[in-house]
């Protein structure tokens, strides 16, 4: 991304370019906290789902069991604010397989294991699985955060997890998603759980337009501040849609996103009008 920006700015002299891309290095107008956006924002997303009510009996992440599937940027930040949270992270994979903890990863080991070898498997007092085996794992919270396409009509009914959190981009299929609606498995859904990245490169232009760099805790205050607002649109507009609504025809979580996002947008399109 600084790249992105040093052509562009290259071509443009004598304006504030910086605005032209996000992600960019912190020493470039980049923005404090991007780094661990997207793992923060499914944090700060399944904590105040709980808080919601979603998963009954659970109000907080601490003692949670978590698994992870994918242990890229998204998976292993999230494996660690989640554990920095009070969770339990039991299992993580990547591309390769997984491993498996009962009384938790020692995250530190996994990361230097990945490190050395280029794969989690096979790190340090850990039993090995494979991924299919991760993602059937009795767990309370399931985070699949790699490819799209992972929990589908063949596994869906294997998934034993109280809360599915989409870090990854689509790794539900509808099939899926039918399925675990069926088993009273709430998904928060990738449009809404994997939002903190966009929400902090949104922060980041905002940064750069007004020429100024927020501190760390400035940033986070803010992606906590949109999350909660977020999770809390979407978990009442399914509550008002289904209370009118027998119980075989509730919507998801999903759904419920997909409405307020549209919405929003015809709410605009309207009082704007049509010119000419």
């Amino acid at each position: 991304m600084g790249w992105v920006y040093d052509t562009y700015s290259m071509m443009h002299v004598g304006h504030n370019n910086l605005g032209v891309v996000t992600g960019k290095p912190l020493g470039m107008g980049g923005s404090h906290g991007r780094e661990e956006a997207t793992a923060r924002g499914c944090l700060l997303a399944v904590e105040r789902a709980l808080v919601r009510g979603v998963v009954p009996g659970r109000d907080g992440v601490d003692g949670a069991r978590v698994v992870i599937q994918g242990f890229g940027n998204a998976g292993a930040n999230a494996a660690k604010l989640f554990r920095q949270a009070g969770a339990v992270i039991i299992a993580v994979s990547d591309s390769s397989g997984g491993v498996f903890s009962e009384i938790g990863l020692d995250l530190t080991a996994v990361r230097t294991h990945k490190t050395t070898t280029g794969s989690v498997v096979s790190a340090a007092n850990t039993q090995s699985i494979t991924n299919e085996e991760l993602l059937a794992l009795n767990c309370d919270i399931l985070i699949p955060a790699a490819l799209e396409n992972q929990i589908h009509a063949g596994n869906a009914n294997k998934v034993r997890a109280k809360l599915v959190c989409e870090a990854a981009n689509g790794p539900t299929t509808p099939a899926a998603d039918r399925i675990l609606q069926e088993r009273s498995i709430p998904v928060l859904p990738d449009i809404l759980a994997n939002s903190g990245g966009v929400c902090v490169s949104y922060f980041e232009w905002v940064q750069n337009n007004e020429n100024e760099q927020w501190d760390l805790e400035e940033v986070n205050h803010k992606l906590r501040t949109k999350m909660e607002r977020a999770v809390d649109s979407v978990i009442e507009k399914q509550t008002q849609i289904n209370r009118s609504l027998d119980s075989a025809k509730a919507i998801d979580l999903r759904t419920a996103a997909l409405i307020v996002a549209i919405e929003r947008v015809a709410d605009v399109t309207l009082k704007r009008g049509i010119w000419p």
